[in-house]
């Protein structure tokens, strides 16, 4: 298999203006296409924008937030097929009277499918399969949304699912790069040593949130990484501005990451695990951190 030329972009996404959020991404497709790419990985809720309301006159997220058939959501595909590139485009979703935060795929033949955050409190995805990998023809590909990267449970499941490459949009990182590259740099690349994945990651880029501090802001960088752990790029540029990149993915780099002596996936043992789904271990452990604590009955409901 030849190797795969994949783009990451980073878009300062303004909240409710869906027509100018678009625009951001008609760009940055354009661009990708430029740059013969095949795949094009956009921010967590960049077509929606990432903001809660700060106000009473700002619209509600029920209010923002898109059905996977609407409008926009056409547009997007008429963008992938001008481009001929697969879209990863993040944003509120819609579905059944239920609000989620959504990365969805979307190819020059329409919608490839959607990934629902996991781990997003009373909006985490209820989907019977949490976990979805999909196969673009090119390359299989699982996704994990900002929170979710920092549990290595998900990354794990879909590299046993057969995912590929995993694909990683935040919007809450930290503004600067130092912060960025400890924070979350090192959580990625465990992600991607762990499973032999590679890994695609983007943020929201915005230099300041609104009713927040004045360091808390979204950094905007865009970085790649091989299933070594490895940098294959990062972007430059401002911090809090948007940014780009564009790599390529060499498959057979993956292939030679799985000697058989090797102790990754080949030596799991799954029957030692139980204690990962013990609820009362769970509850034990987070004791002392009320806030963290899941609602089961929440959890269990469909």
């Amino acid at each position: 298999m030849k190797a795969i030329k994949v783009s990451v972009a980073s878009t300062s996404a303004r909240w409710a203006q869906i027509d100018a959020n678009l625009a951001k991404i008609r760009n940055a497709a354009e661009r990708a296409a430029a740059e013969q790419a095949r795949l094009l990985l956009l921010p967590e809720c960049c077509l929606t924008g990432a903001d809660w309301p700060t106000s009473a006159k700002t619209p509600c997220v029920e209010d923002v937030a898109l059905e996977l058939g609407s409008p926009p959501m056409r547009e997007l595909g008429r963008i992938a097929r001008r481009t001929k590139l697969v879209l990863a485009v993040g944003l509120y979703e819609r579905n059944r009277g239920n609000v989620y935060v959504t990365q969805a795929l979307v190819g020059p033949k329409g919608m490839l499918g959607a990934y629902r955050k996991v781990h997003e409190g009373r909006q985490s995805s209820r989907d019977r399969q949490l976990f979805p990998v999909f196969d673009l023809g090119f390359v299989r590909v699982g996704i994990s949304i900002c929170r979710d990267n920092m549990l290595p449970e998900c990354a794990r499941i879909l590299a046993l699912r057969g995912a590929e490459l995993l694909l990683a949009p935040f919007t809450s990182l930290p503004l600067s790069r130092a912060a960025w590259r400890l924070e979350r740099l090192v959580a990625l690349r465990a992600r991607a040593q762990d499973n032999r994945l590679f890994v695609l990651s983007v943020s929201h880029a915005q230099p300041h949130v609104p009713g927040r501090p004045p360091e808390w802001g979204y950094s905007g960088i865009c970085c790649a990484i091989d299933p070594l752990g490895r940098m294959i790029g990062e972007s430059r540029g401002r911090v809090g501005r948007r940014q780009h990149l564009t790599v390529s993915l060499d498959p057979a780099l993956q292939r030679q990451c799985f000697p058989g002596d090797e102790p990754t996936l080949r030596a799991r043992r799954p029957g030692a695990y139980r204690d990962l789904v013990d609820e009362q271990l769970q509850k034990a452990c987070l004791r002392s951190a009320p806030a963290f604590q899941y609602d089961r009955a929440a959890d269990r409901a469909q």
